[in-house]
């Protein structure tokens, strides 16, 4: 096998972790979570198959795999039973002469690019589909070995480079599960969401708003047909964290951090500085949402 050694678009990946996250903030079953999360790695990978799970120990301090997300790959009407019993309560993965036992025994990165002659192959069951290519990846949080996933059957194999590209993923993984363990807020969820955007936008440079304006984001400018629109530092603040929340409601609280830093102002503070840039920007959509904070709409997003 001729192995593509390319690593996966940053780009693209951020664009993946912000689903996941924006997911989180309404989204209270892991199980339906991570199945859209597998989802989008097996896409980004160009992956056949494959699985997300945690690790837990047994009474006899034995690890094993319980799965969030598995892919279906039944091949009888006994395995599509199988499936439909465990895809909501987690498949087991218990084998440690296994490929994704050797990620549980070892917390290390596994990889297989002929799993048919690799002595770590624990077998396939009669009717399984071909098993042509494998890559285990554990991911960690708090220094703790959480989980890991399993990816199969690349058509152009997998690789180290891949793997390692793939870090911000497996991070997220790990902040997920932790999430779910701690039952953190989601105000820490909403932290790290806002600062993947914030690191897509700059990826973006800039971004295309109504009525023929461009925001730039760094440096911070507006600018109409090319023109630069005069707007003050704080504005262009306010501005730039209503884009990056654009379309879904930015708590007042989240939009003063932004502005403000640590330095206490009154809520009149910023309806005065929403004022002023309403009156620069008529033509630019700002709902106030009661109780909450502000949106800005985009309606090419």
């Amino acid at each position: 096998m001729k192995v593509d050694h390319s690593p996966i678009s940053e780009k693209l990946l951020l664009n993946a972790i912000t689903t996941v996250l924006s997911h989180y903030i309404t989204e209270t079953d892991p199980y339906i979570l991570f199945n859209g999360l597998l989802d989008t790695l097996l896409d980004i990978t160009e992956s056949e198959y494959g699985f997300i799970g945690e690790i837990f120990f047994t009474k006899e301090k034995q690890p094993f795999i319980k799965s969030y997300a598995t892919t279906n790959i039944s091949w009888s009407e006994e395995t599509q039973c199988l499936y439909e019993k465990t895809k909501r309560n987690g498949m087991i993965f218990s084998k440690p002469n296994s490929l994704y036992g050797a990620v549980i025994k070892t917390g290390q990165l596994v990889i297989s690019n002929a799993p048919a002659s690799d002595p770590r192959r624990y077998g396939l069951p009669k009717g399984h589909p071909p098993l042509n290519a494998f890559m285990g990846i554990p991911f960690y949080g708090g220094g703790e070995l959480l989980g890991m996933v399993g990816l199969a059957n690349r058509g152009s194999g997998y690789h180290k480079i891949l793997a390692e590209s793939l870090q911000p993923f497996l991070i997220t993984c790990g902040n997920l599960i932790q999430a779910y363990r701690n039952n953190l807020k989601h105000q820490q969820v909403e932290t790290e969401l806002n600062k993947y955007k914030k690191r897509l936008l700059i990826l973006d440079k800039s971004t295309d708003l109504d009525s023929g304006y461009c925001f730039n984001h760094s440096p911070l400018r507006l600018t109409k047909e090319q023109h630069t629109i005069s707007l003050t530092r704080k504005e262009l603040k306010l501005l730039e964290i209503l884009i990056i929340h654009a379309n879904v409601p930015c708590p007042r609280s989240l939009i003063e951090e932004h502005i403000w830093a640590n330095v206490i102002v009154g809520e009149s503070s910023l309806r005065s500085l929403l004022r002023r840039l309403r009156n620069k920007l008529p033509e630019i959509s700002i709902k106030t949402i009661s109780g909450v904070g502000y949106m800005l709409k985009i309606n090419n997003r």
